[in-house]
């Protein structure tokens, strides 16, 4: 689903408001997405807040658990090295699916920081399969078609 910007700025509001008017957020064309770039001072309490805001945490050791969807839709970001991590929380009545995507620089000392409107959902059927067996998936994929 495309939003207008008001729309936009209403949603990325329900992450950019709770984390304080300290950081400067700019558009990303090329990621369609909002970005901010800060210090490591920061870190923590940003850390804090996003854990608190968005129910899922994802990292290099269980990114593939992840749901289909949600990878498939957030691509090469998807593929995180160590230190990186994606933040997401599935569609509510009020909200599109959210993503917040964790990148240390290199050097430790800057962290950049990107938000996110999936255009897919996925819920706990989709979490829970995530994390089902091999054996489970491949039933799962039979049962369906």
């Amino acid at each position: 689903m495309s939003y207008n910007k008001n729309q936009q700025d209403t949603i990325f509001s329900t992450i950019t408001t709770p984390l304080g008017d300290e950081l400067t957020w700019r558009w990303e064309e090329k990621q369609s997405a909002l970005l901010a770039e800060f210090s490591w001072e920061k870190k923590d309490r940003i850390l804090t807040i996003l854990r608190r805001l968005l129910s899922e945490e994802w990292h290099k050791k269980n990114i593939r658990k992840a749901p289909e969807s949600l990878k498939a839709e957030l691509g090469e970001l998807a593929n995180l090295n160590k230190e990186q991590l994606i933040f997401t929380k599935p569609a509510t009545e009020e909200t599109p699916a959210l993503a917040v995507i964790w990148w240390p620089w290199g050097h430790g000392a800057t962290y950049s920081m990107r938000i996110k409107i999936l255009n897919s959902n996925y819920d706990d059927a989709a979490l829970e399969l995530g994390k089902a067996s091999l054996i489970t998936k491949v039933i799962h994929r039979i049962k369906s078609r």
